[in-house]
């Protein structure tokens, strides 16, 4: 019995937000790569069998929204912390990301059914390429949200993570996009049976290839430290709905204060000690009470070795009008708290850390002001008792190849502070902490990350964890700064974010000309 058109459609794209949503599972925490197989193979299937770029929209359309809601769902718990008065927001949150998300896949999946016949290998590579562009435009549109690419399943796996120094996270994306879904096209493809045997044959060398070399590197590359600086880290493990409360700010204070001292270094000695605290680790009410001036300052006086305080801020000042501002900053701090230097985040959360278009939409960020002032850009650090480092405010770290400087202010390291408190324990932190490893290998300098809860850790410019303090956990990390390689150049991966938009604008000119024909 053959069953109505309309159900027979409702079952149709159902399969595909069932494709969408085993493929998550590839992502953190999970980390079952095999399921991005299936995924895209299967997405793969249900794109070639449509008629036209409509249903190949609505293909894309759906898996995106499986994928998107099953890897983005934790999004929704910063609204649910007690106290927050956007409660109301929530499912707005949970489907409204997914589905603006969903738009960009949609979109260039349905220009490349039109760019080749979907069963031949042009159309296998068109789709693996639009597909991979789509990750890119979702990137880079607006202000960007390149969160849980495709080629991020690789993330806890280290060997084929490496790549990622290479050819970057969107190379990765295209070559991983290109390996999982080519059994979906080798059930489907009208090409002859050499076409498909050398895919078949090209993709099993080149992960294997991937691997081994991944492995190769990991293993020849010794974990090495510079023992002239020390790293302090302290994670507080401040619950989410105490964070802001007037009640508990100086007991939180205090908190961070005692897992900084007393941090004990095995000769030799470092000649100098940053003391790492996370995002918004200091804010008005710290800062305007002499006394806790003090007790910083005690600290940072406390060790033999000259000591440094990067810390999260939440800096209140007047602008250029005499108006109020908020900016949501790292700030570094000699012993004597003289400012050595000052960033401001200017990647900011739409709708968390500012709303666009203030002026016609009358809402308040959660951040429940105004909203903050964003910084200029990538800045680094620099100071000469220490190695320069890049300043980077929560998810500022997802972004790749826009986390550091170029050329002669190049950084030796990075420092990461966030606080993934307000997702709870969900999978939200992991992937944050997952994205975080591949920018230190992507970049091949090391990263410090200070949490007020999520994952705070010390990454090595491989991805190797040298220390880290768990989610829930009060914790102080010290170790000595890792090494940068010292290799880091590697222009492939910029020849790809230069050459995905070139690409895709010379196809959909084609296409528009074909279709206008």
């Amino acid at each position: 019995m053959q069953l109505p058109k309309p159900l027979q459609n409702i079952l149709f794209f159902a399969a595909a937000v069932l494709a969408g949503w085993v493929s998550a599972f590839a992502q953190s925490p999970v980390s079952f790569f095999p399921c991005m197989f299936v995924g895209l193979s299967a997405l793969y299937w249900l794109w070639s069998q449509t008629n036209g770029m409509k249903g190949a929209w609505g293909v894309g359309f759906f898996f995106a929204l499986g994928y998107f809601v099953t890897g983005l769902w934790w999004i929704g718990n910063a609204l649910l912390v007690e106290g927050n008065e956007f409660k109301w927001v929530w499912p707005i949150s949970v489907i409204g990301l997914p589905t603006l998300l969903a738009l960009f896949t949609g979109t260039y999946l349905s220009i490349a059914h039109k760019a080749a016949d979907p069963k031949t290998l042009k159309g296998f590579l068109a789709f693996c390429f639009f597909l991979t562009f789509s990750e890119w435009s979702r990137g880079h549109a607006f202000t960007g949200f390149p969160w849980n690419l495709y080629g991020y399943v690789w993330a806890d796996h280290l060997p084929m993570a490496q790549a990622t120094h290479y050819i970057g996270a969107y190379g990765l994306t295209f070559v991983s996009v290109l390996w999982c879904a080519m059994a979906g096209f080798l059930i489907l493809s009208k090409d002859a049976l050499k076409i498909k045997t050398g895919l078949a044959a090209l993709v099993v060398a080149t992960m294997a290839l991937t691997y081994i070399g991944g492995d190769y590197r990991l293993d020849h590359t010794p974990q090495t430290f510079n023992k002239d600086v020390g790293i302090v880290v302290a994670q507080p493990n401040i619950p989410q709905n105490m964070k802001w409360d007037p009640v508990a700010v100086q007991e939180n204070f205090l908190k961070i204060t005692s897992l900084s001292k007393d941090a004990f270094f095995a000769d030799p000695k470092p000649k100098s000690i940053v003391i790492v605290w996370p995002e918004t680790a200091i804010s008005p009410a710290i800062y305007n009470k002499p006394e806790n001036m003090d007790r910083i300052r005690a600290i940072l006086s406390s060790y033999d070795s000259e000591t440094f305080l990067a810390t999260g801020v939440l800096r209140r000042y007047a602008n250029e009008d005499n108006e109020t501002v908020f900016s949501n900053s790292m700030i570094l701090l000699n012993e004597r708290l003289s400012s050595i230097d000052v960033y401001d985040k200017y990647h900011l959360v739409p709708y968390g850390e500012f709303v666009p278009f203030q002026k016609y939409i009358p809402l308040k960020p959660v951040v429940a002001f105004k909203g903050f002032q964003p910084g200029i850009g990538v800045e680094t650090i620099k100071h000469p008792a220490l190695p320069s480092f890049s300043p980077l405010i929560c998810y500022e770290v997802i972004f790749p190849d826009e986390v550091v400087k170029r050329g002669n202010d190049a950084p030796l390291w990075m420092v990461n502070v966030t606080n993934d408190g307000w997702y709870g324990k969900s999978a939200g932190p992991y992937q944050h902490f997952a994205q975080t490893r591949l920018r230190a290998i992507e970049e091949g300098i090391p990263i410090v990350r200070a949490a007020n809860t999520g994952i705070s850790a010390v990454v090595d410019p491989l991805g190797r964890v040298v220390d880290k303090a768990e989610i829930f956990e009060e914790a102080a990390i010290t170790t000595y700064l890792p090494e940068p390689i010292s290799q880091r150049s590697s222009y492939i991966r910029y020849l790809f974010q230069i050459l995905m938009p070139l690409v895709a604008l010379i196809l959909m000119t084609r296409i528009a000309l074909r279709l206008r024909a």
